[in-house]
């Protein structure tokens, strides 16, 4: 039975789907006049899956449209812009997508929780983190356009900045008819008000200073209606901000900055992130003790990834469809692929679709045959990889599993994982027998743990090695990764995408899982996820042995991606993405 708690999701309801696009669904997050938001699993991970309502996709094609938008967009900015894009089907009736989950409250949710204003301290933390999220955003020239406190994620690590569901690119055509308002009223820039096209980056600073004012004042500073008053007071009158004067003079006059008429005096954002770091250190817990018990609730759940349990098969014979099914000869009817009843609401009221589930009895077509939803676990290092059952496991164990793979009900060797998983994972914490990592003493790096990359390996350990005609055989171990460029090491902090942090800091723990071919996976000290090179970018999934999850030693110290052929790289800083192997420091790693 899947648990809710401290998810943030409520159990689906029965006009709910069971799954979008091969994503199984554990819950319902929200839901709007336009969509309906979900907490799925997906490769190992946690995922919202955001789905336009079938009415609205057969009806409104201006929001198909703009969906549309929010896909190129997504798929443009860096991970640390907003939840990162995994998974979407523009041309799905209705089309979704899913970004990673964010496990925290909205800016909304922690006012309340607080009974008020927010102290100063978290403000300034809270302006610091949304204008990070924006820098990125505004340097490829988009503009967020909804920036509101419920599109404010904070976190036990931070604040996020979500919903990219009416942003636009510069490029981009104007996405709305002329005269209509896209935003929220409360939070909208004198010059969105008015329906202006040539929007700016400007746009969001405004709607970051009415944020900024809520939290620190507990309203907005233009008023809380939606109509056409609050427009008229943005575009006419001056913000209250008593409440924020109150609470810190300095705070309230950059807020006063950030709400100017003209766009061309509001700070930029990247103004903005100098002037709220000025007033850190921010050390944790991060934010009130009043909501910090939840974000801690929600972190813990997030740490946890849970599978969903299909639903209950049905067979055709037992379906009520208003007519009696033809009698199957007995081998036929072992053969037969077995259905889930799942309730769809579409235009015009509730019908019944009947849709896959991930299991089929013995199917002759492989186009009949579902997909299979549920991810895998890793094998661990004592299992063959063709998938064939372990020594270890009784005999018990793998009379069964012959059973259920005669019924039809097992994958060949996709399901084995499964079995397998919160066994020997190779988590990367204990004597790193079963978890070598590559880059080795003995190909060309130096006894004295220099490696060819020039890079210092103590302890034992180096950066990988350059190919040769035999591949390297790996030392034992866990390491963190340093790389040549900015001396930060490989990491994936608590629900974040991988990038490069200061080695000292959580999430930057690997071990190196061999694969029979030579290549190896590269498993996260969580023991759950691996390094994956695919059309997303570089994320952590779940381990499959899949080409974009192996990787290979390359020259220079370098680790090239089996899947795409490029090597992992830093760029702009701590942005990690595999792109063309050049052997340049920014693709060197050190093992320490």
């Amino acid at each position: 039975m899947f648990d809710l708690t401290g998810s943030g999701a409520k159990p689906l309801q029965p006009d709910d789907p069971a799954h979008i696009g091969g994503i199984p669904l554990a819950g319902r997050l929200g839901t709007g006049g336009m969509g309906r938001v979900f907490l799925g699993v997906h490769e190992g991970r946690y995922v919202a899956v955001k789905q336009v309502l079938p009415s609205v996709a057969g009806e409104d094609q201006d929001f198909v449209r703009r969906f549309g938008h929010e896909l190129d967009n997504l798929s443009r900015l860096p991970a640390e812009a907003t939840a990162p894009l995994i998974a979407s089907d523009r041309d799905a009736r209705p089309p979704w997508l899913a970004t990673a989950y964010v496990p925290g409250l909205t800016l909304s949710e922690a006012v309340r929780l607080h009974q008020g204003p927010l102290p100063a301290e978290a403000v300034w933390l809270l302006l610091r983190e949304a204008t990070k999220g924006l820098v990125p955003v505004h340097d490829l020239g988009m503009v967020h356009r909804d920036l509101k406190p419920s599109n404010v994620m904070l976190t036990v690590e931070g604040a996020t900045v979500i919903d990219f569901g009416v942003a636009r690119a510069t490029e981009q055509s104007q996405l709305t008819r002329s005269g209509m308002v896209v935003g929220t009223p409360a939070y909208m820039a004198p010059e969105q008000a008015t329906t202006r096209r040539d929007l700016t980056g400007a746009v969001d600073v405004f709607a970051l200073g009415s944020v900024i004012a809520y939290a620190a004042g507990g309203s907005p500073p233009f008023g809380e209606e939606s109509g056409p008053a609050v427009l008229y007071r943005i575009v006419h009158e001056e913000p209250d901000l008593e409440a924020v004067r109150a609470l810190d003079p300095t705070l309230a006059d950059l807020v006063t900055a950030c709400l100017a008429k003209d766009p061309e005096a509001r700070p930029t954002a990247a103004e903005l992130v100098r002037r709220a770091t000025e007033h850190g250190p921010f050390t944790p817990p991060l934010w009130p003790d009043s909501f910090s018990a939840d974000l801690a609730e929600k972190a813990a759940f997030a740490a946890n990834v849970q599978e969903v349990d299909p639903p209950p098969p049905v067979s055709v014979e037992t379906l009520n469809l208003g007519k009696k099914a033809d009698p199957k000869p007995p081998a036929e009817r072992r053969r037969r692929v077995l259905l889930a009843v799942v309730p769809v609401v579409i235009a015009g009221g509730a019908t019944l679709a009947i849709q896959l589930l991930p299991h089929t009895s013995d199917a002759d077509d492989p186009a009949g045959a579902a997909p299979t939803f549920s991810a895998s676990a890793p094998a661990t290092p004592g299992t063959d990889p063709t998938g064939s059952a372990s020594p270890a496991k009784s005999a018990k164990d793998q009379e069964k599993e012959k059973a259920e793979g005669e019924d039809g009900e097992k994958g060949a060797a996709g399901d084995k994982g499964d079995k397998d998983e919160g066994g020997n994972q190779g988590d990367g914490s204990g004597d790193g027998a079963n978890a070598p990592v590559p880059g080795t003493g003995d190909k060309g790096d130096g006894s004295g743990g220099s490696s060819s990359s020039g890079g210092g390996g103590g302890g034992g350990g180096s950066g990988p090695t350059e190919d040769s005609d035999e591949d390297a055989k790996p030392p034992s171990g866990a390491h963190r990764y340093r790389n040549g460029e900015n001396a930060k090491c490989l990491a994936a902090p608590f629900n974040s995408p991988p990038t490069t942090a200061d080695c000292n800091g959580s999430g930057t723990v690997w071990a190196f899982r061999p694969l029979s071919d030579g290549s190896f996976e590269i498993v996260h000290e969580s023991g759950r996820s691996c390094l994956t090179s695919g059309p997303g970018g570089i994320l952590l999934l779940s381990c499959n042995q899949d080409d974009s999850r192996r990787w290979r030693s390359a020259p220079g110290g370098a680790l090239k991606s089996v899947g795409t052929g490029g090597c992992l790289g830093m760029v702009n800083g701590s942005r990690i993405t595999a792109t063309q192997c050049t052997g340049g420091p920014a693709q060197r790693w050190t093992a320490i």
